[in-house]
């Protein structure tokens, strides 16, 4: 979704230029203008769109390993203490007597 937009904005720009060209020619200042600052922000949404992209790239893409896993789980294929669990009821086929 992200890339498509970056796409669109890339379609725009072009757009933009080839209009901000004729109006050049013909000597209308004050469209061209207008042209410039549209181009401005098109340019900026697209910095902002393609550095949103390279976040989540790093964040999500990394061949490392995720933040935090090995802290939170440090031995995963073992036991971390020895005993039992015990729970806080006891389990509905255990007779208990009085």
């Amino acid at each position: 979704m992200l890339v498509a937009q970056c796409e669109q904005l890339d379609a725009d720009l072009a757009t933009y230029g080839s209009a901000l060209e004729r109006y050049q020619r013909r000597g209308e200042q004050t469209q061209a203008r207008r042209i410039r600052g549209m181009i401005r922000a098109a340019e900026r949404e697209r910095r902002s769109v393609q550095d949103l992209i390279a976040g989540l790239e790093r964040r999500f893409l990394a061949t490392e390993h995720p933040r935090g896993e090995h802290s939170r789980h440090p031995l995963p294929g073992l036991v971390r203490n020895g005993t039992q669990r015990v729970h806080p009821y006891p389990s509905p086929h255990r007779v208990i007597r009085t």
